[in-house]
Formats: structure tokens, C-alpha cells, sequence
């Protein structure tokens, strides 16, 4: 049983902490600012607002029950306002926030940036994209059809693979994975052979 002068003194260390626990404070703080500066670089302003109350519960428990650390990727899939986007960016928080090296691309722009860029800088989007521990495509099939777009994201998914790196897709569809075009059949295959697959509808 705790004696008074050990409830006074506890009392006292909370109303004045010691030097070592007023420096643990202040790396802690630091760390949680250092984290809500990088996340605000990977979340549109959009979501970064998403109140946790307000989307569907089971949803949540679909998204959330999938674990990186099993090496699959993640691919929600549903028509447009079943709420993908903001539940795989609730799941990238909570990543990013547990200490994940995490990122996020719309594909559309990530395709528009590398149908510009030249070789090295193509190769060099690439490869950074291809080694973060975690990274969102979002809208994924909506990308240009071309056939630099669609190579450069084959190889980004390869590389991936390769590093052992995990996928969040979010998609309308899946209709380009289940088409023949040599172009872009490969990257969805490669992609969905190795997700877990979670589907909403409205």
C-alpha cells in the first residue's frame, strides 16, 4: 500500500517533473511535431480532417483488420462515395503515426508527372516511390492509357515487390485488371495476385 510521503512526493514529481522527465517531454514533442509536419505533406487538407465517428464501422473494421506486416497489399475497391479514399488514408494515419515510412500519390498525377519527366528523372521517381514502407495509390485505373504511364507503373509495382513493400490501392473498379491489354494487364495482375481484396458498395 503506498504511504502518504510516497502519494506526496508522487504528487509533487507530477507539479514539478524532473530535468530527465521534462527532456523525455520535450523529445516526445518534437516527435509528435516532426510527424504532423511530414503528415501534412502525405494528406490532402481534405482528409486529413476525417472525423473517425462519421464513417461506417464496418468499413472501418474491413480496412483495419489488414496488417502490413504480412507482406499483402490492400485493395478497396467500390463505386465513387463508399468512402475508399478516406478509409485508406485513416489506416496510412494510423501507420504513419505507429512509425511506418509512408507515402501517398493520386495515380492521375503520378502518371501525368512521369509522362513529362525524362529517363533518370522517371527512373528516379521511381525508385524513391518503390521504398517506402507503405504507399496509397489512390484512383487507381484512371491513370492515362500510354504506354510509358503504363510501364512505368509495371515497374514501379515490380520494384515494390521486390523490396518487399506494401500497397494500398483504392479503385471505381478493377476493370483494367481484367482486361487483355499487354500494356496494362501485367500491372494490375501484379498488383491484385498479391492483395487482400476489400470491396464496398453503396
Amino acid at each position: 500500500m503506498i504511504t502518504v510521503k510516497e502519494a506526496i512526493t508522487q504528487a509533487m514529481n507530477t507539479l514539478n517533473p524532473t530535468k530527465e522527465h521534462t527532456i523525455e517531454q520535450e523529445r516526445n514533442r518534437r516527435r509528435i511535431d516532426a510527424l504532423n509536419e511530414k503528415w501534412d505533406t502525405i494528406c490532402p487538407p481534405l482528409y486529413q480532417e476525417t472525423d473517425v465517428d462519421l464513417v461506417d464501422t464496418k468499413k472501418q473494421e474491413a480496412v483495419f483488420m489488414w496488417n502490413p506486416s504480412d507482406k499483402k497489399n490492400l485493395w478497396i475497391k467500390g463505386p465513387s462515395g463508399t468512402q475508399k479514399t478516406r478509409l485508406a488514408y485513416l489506416r496510412l494515419r494510423q501507420l504513419h503515426y505507429s512509425g511506418w515510412g509512408c507515402f501517398a500519390v493520386n495515380v492521375v498525377e503520378l502518371a501525368n508527372s512521369l509522362a513529362i519527366a525524362d529517363g533518370s528523372e522517371r527512373d528516379e521517381k521511381i525508385e524513391k516511390l518503390s521504398k517506402y514502407a507503405v504507399l496509397l495509390l489512390d484512383d487507381m485505373g484512371k491513370e492515362p492509357n500510354t504506354q510509358q504511364v503504363t510501364s512505368s507503373l509495371y515497374l514501379l509495382a515490380e520494384k515494390r515487390l521486390a523490396n518487399k513493400r506494401v500497397t494500398i490501392i483504392t479503385s471505381n473498379s478493377q476493370t483494367r485488371a481484367k482486361t487483355n491489354e499487354d500494356t496494362e494487364y501485367p500491372t494490375y495482375r501484379r498488383l491484385k495476385e498479391n492483395a487482400i481484396i476489400v470491396e464496398f458498395s453503396k
